[in-house]
C-alpha cells in the first residue's frame, strides 16, 4: 500500500474509533467532496483585514473542562507533546508537517490531551499558501498576518470554542510583532465571522474563486466595515 493510501487508513481507523460509524460516513463525504473541487469549484468569500487588537488570552474562554492551549512551531513541538501523552495532531491534519516545514505556526486546543482545535497562523507567503491558496494580498513585510485552516473537533462545535482560540491566535500574532490580521471567510460561513467579529474584524473586500479543470480565476470587489452577513444577526456561539 502507497504512503498516501496508509495515511487515509490510518484517519478512517481514528474517525471511527472517535465518532463511530456516522463520523466516518461523514468524513468520507468531505474527502470526496475535496477531492471533487480540484475538477470544479466555485465559492465566494469575505476578505478581512483589520488592525490586531489587544486582547487578553483568556477572553472568552467556554465552559469547556481541562482545556489546555498548546503552540506548534515545528515537528519537533508534535515529538515532544506526543511523549508527553497528547493525541499526536497529524493523525487529525495531515497537512500538518507540510504546513509546519512552511512556516506556518499551529495554535492547538486539546481536552484531557486529546486534540479538540487546530488554527494556523502565517507570517510569510509560503506559509499562507501551506493552508490558504485564495490569493488576497497580505503585506507580510509591513507587518501584516494571515490566520485560516482552522478544524474543530464536531463535538466541540457550538461552545465557543474557535471564538476563544482566535483569540489566542491573534494574541499569539499581536505578541510575535504583528499588528495586522488578515483572512478569508466563505460566505455562508457565520459561525467563523461570528468568532472573528467580537474581536472588532473588518471586511475589506469580497471575492470570488472560479477553479475549473486546474485554471483559477480570482476576482474582489472593494468592500469596508463588519461582516454583511451579520447585520442585525444576534451573537451567537461557535
Amino acid at each position: 500500500m502507497s504512503g498516501a493510501g496508509s495515511l487515509l487508513c490510518t484517519r478512517a481507523a481514528v474517525l471511527l474509533r472517535r465518532e463511530g460509524p456516522a463520523g466516518l460516513a461523514k468524513g468520507v463525504l468531505r474527502y470526496i467532496r475535496v477531492q471533487g473541487r480540484r475538477v470544479a469549484h466555485a465559492g465566494d468569500f469575505y476578505v478581512y483585514r483589520y488592525p490586531i487588537p489587544c486582547v487578553d488570552p483568556e477572553e472568552n474562554r467556554p465552559r469547556v473542562d481541562n482545556l489546555d492551549v498548546r503552540v506548534i512551531d515545528s515537528l519537533h513541538d508534535i515529538v515532544l507533546l506526543a511523549g508527553t501523552g497528547y493525541e499526536d495532531p497529524r493523525m487529525r491534519v495531515p497537512p500538518m508537517e507540510k504546513r509546519l516545514a512552511a512556516g506556518a505556526v499551529a495554535v492547538c486546543g486539546f481536552v484531557n490531551r486529546r486534540l479538540v482545535y487546530v488554527g494556523w497562523v502565517a507570517m510569510s507567503e509560503p506559509a499562507k499558501r501551506s493552508f490558504d491558496r485564495l490569493p488576497y494580498d497580505v503585506a507580510f513585510d509591513s507587518g501584516e498576518a494571515a490566520t485560516g485552516g482552522a478544524w474543530t473537533a464536531p463535538e466541540y462545535r457550538g461552545v465557543g470554542l474557535y471564538r476563544y482560540m482566535f483569540g489566542r491566535e491573534l494574541a499569539l500574532l499581536r505578541h510575535r510583532g504583528r499588528t495586522v490580521c488578515c483572512n478569508a471567510i466563505g460566505v455562508r460561513n457565520r459561525p467563523s465571522q461570528r468568532g472573528q467579529a467580537c474581536y472588532g474584524a473588518q471586511v475589506c473586500a469580497r471575492g470570488r474563486l472560479l477553479h475549473i479543470l486546474g485554471r483559477r480565476r480570482w476576482t474582489e470587489t472593494p468592500m469596508s466595515g463588519p461582516c454583511p452577513s451579520l447585520s442585525g444577526e444576534p451573537g451567537g456561539d461557535t
